[in-house]
């Protein structure tokens, strides 16, 4: 590794809560890389393949630790914001630490990440998938899922 090129980390909760010990690594090695965790309580990915082949969500929730604490008691530079307001001073101060640091930032759950080329079997699962989810009861989650993502539809 070259210790004079900042390393940059972004990743989402649930890739990170797999790769955990990695923390300790950093922290050991002193390695100077700086992590960003999108926190949102899932396992985002899978939700929208799962979405997207029509079913419905399953198993994909998660109960998450506080992800800046967990990197203190590791030994690194770590804080949570949950306030868009704080994010670019947190940023600014793990980039401006001499080590490893990490910033987890709270975003919204239902908020896609979509695809560069969206296929029309993809738009059709995620209409089986709406369809199924307002027959299991639980019509607000497709418009939920519709208002977080209405913003990148303009």
């Amino acid at each position: 590794m070259d210790r004079n090129r900042q390393v940059v980390v972004l990743a989402g909760d649930g890739g990170l809560a797999i790769m955990l010990g990695e923390l300790l690594t950093a922290v050991q090695h002193k390695l100077p890389i700086k992590i960003v965790v999108f926190d949102n309580a899932a396992l985002s990915f899978v939700e929208v393949e799962m979405k997207a082949a029509g079913l419905v969500n399953f198993g994909t929730g998660l109960q998450n630790p506080d992800f800046g604490k967990v990197a203190q008691a590791v030994g690194m530079q770590g804080e949570s914001v949950t306030r868009p307001e704080d994010l670019e001073s947190a940023l600014r101060r793990a980039f401006e630490y001499d080590g490893p640091a990490l910033v987890s930032v709270a975003v919204e759950r239902q908020e896609l990440s979509m695809p560069p080329k969206i296929e029309a079997k993809q738009a059709t699962g995620f209409a089986v998938y709406a369809l199924r989810t307002v027959l299991a009861g639980n019509g607000r989650e497709p418009i939920d899922l519709a208002k977080a993502n209405a913003l990148q539809l303009l």
